[in-house]
């Protein structure tokens, strides 16, 4: 692990304390790592974070979904397909209420 490591920006993370250096020749920091890579130092490079997790809900939907779909012999969806699935699919308007006389 170095001492630093790149960003998806032309910040770096202080690996020490976690502190973000902005890209500003005047800031302290700054100066402080372009020292240390001038003298050889090599930067962790940027790791992409894992996308984010569904909520919850969608993820009890999409276990009943496949229990189902099981039940029913067809094929499990992948929760990818399952999302493109839900976010697709339209919700019918209510029926118009019936006025009392």
């Amino acid at each position: 692990m170095s001492e630093y490591q790149l960003t998806s920006t032309d910040n770096i993370i202080r690996t020490a304390d976690g502190a973000v250096i902005p890209n500003d020749p005047l800031n302290t920091d700054r100066i402080e790592y372009g020292a240390w890579y001038a003298a050889g130092g090599v930067p962790d490079p940027y790791v992409e974070p894992p996308p984010p997790l569904p909520p919850a809900d969608v993820v009890v939907m999409y276990d009943h979904e496949n229990r189902l779909r099981t039940m029913e012999g067809t094929p499990p969806l992948t929760l990818e397909d399952f999302i493109t699935h839900m976010n697709t699919m339209t919700v019918p308007e209510p029926a118009p209420k019936k006025r009392r006389k």
